[in-house]
């Protein structure tokens, strides 16, 4: 969706067109369920983060001004809700031992591709849940600069702005988050350079 349809939709809104928000979540939905999925780990859990957001987009429509596109302003949204999100798991892991349910398919396994040999969507879904468990050693705020650096292929400029965080400390976060991830991840293929 361009800016100016963006800017119209969103003007009808404002005046309670409640139909064409429907067109603004239908736009964004699989990007923002996306960008969630990632962070956390869990497709349930980015449904809820993506309607909260959305919730909040239409809560707050009449103060949107229009400084960022919406999708930049809901990727800011998702990640914060998301490292959020992350950070009471976290606590609630510490305080009640709670366990993540292992069973569910890795989001990247659901890509897969489909002209490899069976053996080689073997070891990209191997890998698939090796890099997510090596995710969850991350800190909320690493697995967050992370995901949007290397999955969203963000510039660092946009995430230290999403996040409003200074560049560098996204690239702290980035360094932190790439050597723990080279660790956990040294006996995939041989070890990583």
């Amino acid at each position: 969706m361009d800016e100016v349809s963006e800017k119209i939709i969103l003007a009808q809104i404002r005046e309670g067109n409640d139909v064409n928000f429907e067109t603004l979540v239908t736009a964004h939905s699989s990007r923002i369920i996306g960008l969630a999925w990632r962070m956390v780990g869990n497709r349930d859990d980015a449904e809820d983060i993506a309607q909260e957001a959305f919730i909040r987009l239409y809560r707050d429509v009449a103060n949107f001004r229009g400084d960022s596109t919406v999708s930049t302003w809901l990727y800011r949204t998702v990640s914060r809700l998301a490292i959020d999100h992350l950070r009471r798991q976290k606590l609630r892991q510490k305080i009640f031992f709670f366990r993540n349910n292992n069973e569910e398919q890795d989001p990247l396994e659901l890509v897969a591709d489909p002209a490899a040999t069976p053996g080689e969507r073997y070891l990209a879904g191997e890998a698939g849940r090796q890099l997510a468990k090596a995710m969850e050693k991350l800190s909320a705020r690493q697995r967050a600069v992370f995901t949007l650096r290397h999955q969203e292929e963000m510039p660092l400029k946009e995430i230290a702005a999403m996040l409003e965080l200074e560049e560098g400390t996204i690239k702290a976060h980035l360094h932190r988050a790439v050597r723990v991830l080279r660790k956990e991840l040294k006996d995939l293929h041989g070890g990583l350079s």
